[in-house]
């Protein structure tokens, strides 16, 4: 899909990849756990890494994601930014992932 300048959200392809990045780039916990996905993934191929990040996402960002991944009722604070996130079927998960590849290259 091709986004044009004018479909853009603060630079990123909607309103909902905007928002999940958002809330990874600002939340040292989050940022820690996408950067060692992304590390553990990097010998896959593409298709393969967006599915282990979108894999984390879903078992962080879901109440049967996180429940049936940590064995644990699903804390407030993940619920907030699932709500703020909005909709995971929307996220261009390319997008996120090469995000974070950049910013561990650029360590």
């Amino acid at each position: 899909m091709t986004t044009t300048e004018a479909e853009l959200y603060n630079g990123w392809t909607n309103q909902e990849t905007w928002a999940l990045m958002l809330w990874i780039n600002n939340d040292e916990g989050l940022q820690s756990m996408a950067h060692e996905v992304m590390r553990n993934a990097e010998h896959l191929d593409a298709g393969a890494r967006e599915a282990s990040f979108r894999y984390w996402v879903e078992s962080i960002l879901t109440r049967s994601g996180y429940e049936s991944e940590f064995g644990e009722q699903w804390p407030p604070n993940l619920a907030d930014i699932a709500e703020d996130v909005g909709s995971l079927w929307r996220i261009n998960w390319w997008e996120a992932v090469e995000s974070i590849r950049t910013d561990l290259a650029d360590e």
